[in-house]
């Protein structure tokens, strides 16, 4: 093993690290000082004004949280497992894998797509608990039992989504992700992704709350008139990937509905910086999706936003 080639790795990420979080810094110290009645007060106003376009956002938690800066290495744990399972045909994308007869190249993922030789057949109201006892068996799906069910991303007569777990937290990002293609009452297979040896970067790091989250959204018009707050779920996502090793951090993803259209849109805040992320709204149309973070984001520089986080 180069021990060498390793350590230089770990260098440059910790390196990348140090100035994203110097960065974030002073960006947060640049911010108004705002006493708490004045940040109640400002609150109080926005939600006033959102009431006032005709958006719904129901109970908010004004709780912040805790989580880490997690790293993990871009590796095809998925491909090592692949002869584990039993009764399907396969195809694996990767920067340089393919494996099986039919396949569609994609340089920037790591997919596992499986086609069931039966496919199972299930009633519709007892698909989710099945699907939860088959992806148990390795023989089903490789790390079955590191995913868990996420029904909020999850349209019953599409898809049925599950998401990596962690001691850490759930992933919500594309790269760990279990997608049952579902036809009726039919599971005809299934799509996965998946993050192996996520390591702590650094120690515990304080989280805006949903009503932070939410309300920055707000203020940085990212909500529109005549809208509501469908759900919302805090995961990690991809920060920024260096030579390979991939960051992570805490996200709060935010479903938004438009009362008229009903087209929905997937918002994302990073809930360390308290930044919108941009370039990752996925707009929907009648069902939930979950998108792929982008490292690229802009944070919210103004009064009114110093006074939501000192909330």
């Amino acid at each position: 093993m180069d021990f060498r080639r390793i350590e230089w790795i770990f260098l440059v990420v910790f390196i990348a690290l140090d100035i994203f979080l110097a960065t974030s810094y002073l960006q947060n110290n640049s911010n108004i000082v705002i006493s708490d009645d004045q940040s109640t007060s400002t609150s109080d106003t926005i939600l006033q004004d959102m009431r006032d376009d005709n958006i719904t956002v129901g109970s908010l938690s004004t709780k912040q949280g805790e989580g880490y800066y997690l790293s993990s290495q871009n590796e095809d744990e998925l491909r090592a497992h692949m002869d584990h399972l039993v009764g399907q045909s396969y195809s694996y994308n990767a920067m340089t894998h393919l494996v099986g007869q039919s396949y569609s190249y994609n340089a920037m993922t790591h997919t596992l797509t499986s086609q069931f030789t039966t496919v199972l057949s299930y009633d519709q109201k007892e698909m989710v608990s099945k699907l939860k006892s088959f992806i148990k068996d390795s023989n089903n799906v490789i790390f079955g039992t590191e995913y868990t069910y996420e029904a909020a991303l999850s349209d019953p007569k599409k898809n049925i989504v599950f998401v990596q777990k962690s001691k850490h937290g759930v992933l919500l990002d594309t790269q760990a992700e279990l997608i049952f293609k579902v036809s009726g009452t039919s599971v005809t297979g299934y799509t996965q992704t998946y993050i192996s040896d996520l390591t702590v970067l650094r120690e515990k790091q304080t989280t805006i709350s949903a009503f932070d989250a939410v309300q920055l959204l707000y203020i940085s018009s990212e909500i529109p008139e005549n809208s509501k707050v469908v759900w919302y779920k805090l995961g990690y996502s991809e920060l920024i990937d260096v030579r390979g090793s991939v960051i992570y951090v805490p996200v709060w993803n935010i479903l938004i509905q438009h009362k008229g259209t009903k087209n929905e849109s997937l918002k994302k805040v990073n809930a360390f910086s308290s930044t919108v992320i941009k370039n990752s709204t996925t707009s929907i149309s009648g069902s939930s999706s979950s998108t792929k973070q982008s490292s690229s984001s802009t944070s919210t520089k103004s009064s009114t936003n110093a006074a939501i986080l000192n909330d």
